[in-house]
């Protein structure tokens, strides 16, 4: 029994597991990423969490519900800010992103939202709004910061750089080809080939790492 704060008396019911929300969430963004739409229940949600099914329904009153609140759950969390560094900013938040997709199964979880987009398209608008759209916008603003140094030319494409980093992680990752080691910086550097002014090299500044042309 719990007590009421206002009278002191008993209330009803167990305290609520302190977590239990969030636990909930990150469960079922982990069993949307192995079991994909078709393979998600509350059960296996549950049974990840180690609670009862009638917990999770308390929250979240249908699957549907579940998944949609687990979607917009997902964020993007401590996104390195711009420095006077162009390149090096790039690089961080390549490494950022592709650790993030590899810890919450970034890839499985679009593939699943592709999947069921003509029957359901409100889940691919809720991962768009929570997670694509503010990456880019956090890649945008490295690039505007480079422009606003003098490190990106100001007729650049910007968000046609942004598609081409972020990118290239969908692309690599089909082909088979590995996105560890140094690829944060080749891929940083392929784009910055396209759209850095022409004397970067000169006027970048100092410390700043190379761009291999």
């Amino acid at each position: 029994m719990t007590e009421d704060n206002k009278t002191g008396k008993p209330g009803r019911g167990r305290p609520k597991k302190e977590g239990i929300d969030t636990a909930i969430l990150d469960a079922a963004i982990r069993v949307l990423a192995t079991e994909g739409l078709e393979g998600f229940s509350v059960a296996k949600v549950a049974a990840e969490v180690s609670t009862a099914k009638a917990t999770v329904y308390s929250r979240f009153p249908t699957r549907m519900a579940l998944i949609g609140a687990a979607l917009t759950h997902l964020r993007i969390d401590n996104v390195p800010e711009p420095t006077d560094d162009v390149r090096s900013d790039l690089v961080e938040l390549l490494e950022h992103m592709t650790a993030d997709y590899e810890r919450i199964g970034g890839l499985s979880l679009t593939g699943s939202c592709l999947a069921t987009e003509k029957r359901t398209p409100e889940l691919l608008e809720t991962i768009r709004m929570s997670t694509f759209l503010p990456r880019r916008e956090s890649f945008l603003r490295v690039l505007r910061a480079g422009q606003a140094s003098g490190q990106v030319r100001e007729d650049a494409d910007l968000e046609q750089a942004v598609s081409a980093a972020v990118g290239a992680y969908y692309a690599d990752h089909l082909a088979g080809r590995p996105t560890g080691g140094g690829w944060a910086a080749r891929v940083a550097d392929s784009v910055l080939r396209g759209i850095a002014v022409p004397d970067f090299s000169r006027t970048r500044p100092s410390g700043s790492g190379r761009i291999t042309r």
